[in-house]
């Protein structure tokens, strides 16, 4: 009798040791806007609006070109930043290596220090392409140079900075054919010698409506 309820007592602190506690709900970021947690510098904003080539499309003072006017936009941060990661061509997305978020307040901050069209006053309308120009940075992102050398021929960690290139053409061909078993891109079957004189083009000149690069 002792023995069978010694066992049965064995048995209840068993199963009693084998209850398991829940585990804790896993942490969760707050939900918030994410500008909320970024600090920026409006000074260093005016200067990455001319160093990532915005004023190209934007304008020096961002008052609209080829692209919209963007002093004092409207737009929430989030809305802003999603505009630059997720752009339509012929603008390029730029990803974070690109443009780190930090960056991108900086920009939405200085934008908010200057002043946009008055409602009175006319807007200048951005400057028509003519029929069938394509422009030069569409190019590059349509023949994939963007995915080394970033949005605006910056550089990357992956292939060096072409802004503002002055090699001349032969050369850059050369260079371009002679690696072309690395990187299937410059093979010529993919970027031909016309399209590649027009990104060099547009390397050393930037966005340029006269000349259709």
């Amino acid at each position: 009798m002792r023995s069978t309820l010694f066992s049965i007592f064995v048995l209840l602190m068993l199963v009693g040791c084998d209850r398991r506690v829940p585990a804790p709900d896993y942490p969760t970021a707050p939900s918030v806007s994410s500008s909320a947690l970024l600090v920026g510098d409006p000074a260093q904003g005016a200067q990455l609006w001319r160093e990532k080539q915005c004023v190209a499309c934007h304008g020096v003072s961002a008052l609209g070109g080829m692209g919209k006017p963007l002093a004092d936009t409207a737009l929430p941060f989030d809305m802003f930043l999603s505009k630059i990661r997720n752009a339509i061509p012929p603008k390029p997305p730029m990803n974070a290596s690109d443009l780190g978020e930090g960056e991108a307040y900086s920009i939405y901050l200085w934008l908010h220090t200057v002043s946009s069209p008055s409602a009175g006053a006319a807007a200048s309308a951005p400057a028509p392409l003519p029929a069938g120009q394509v422009l030069g940075i569409q190019l590059w992102t349509q023949y994939g140079c963007n995915q080394c050398h970033g949005a605006f021929a910056q550089g990357s960690d992956q292939a060096p900075s072409l802004a503002g290139e002055t090699y001349p053409f032969e050369r850059q061909r050369a260079v371009m054919r002679q690696s072309a078993d690395q990187n299937p891109l410059h093979r010529e079957t993919n970027i031909p010698d016309e399209v590649l004189q027009r990104v060099l083009d547009w390397l050393r000149r930037g966005a340029d409506l006269g000349s259709g690069c």
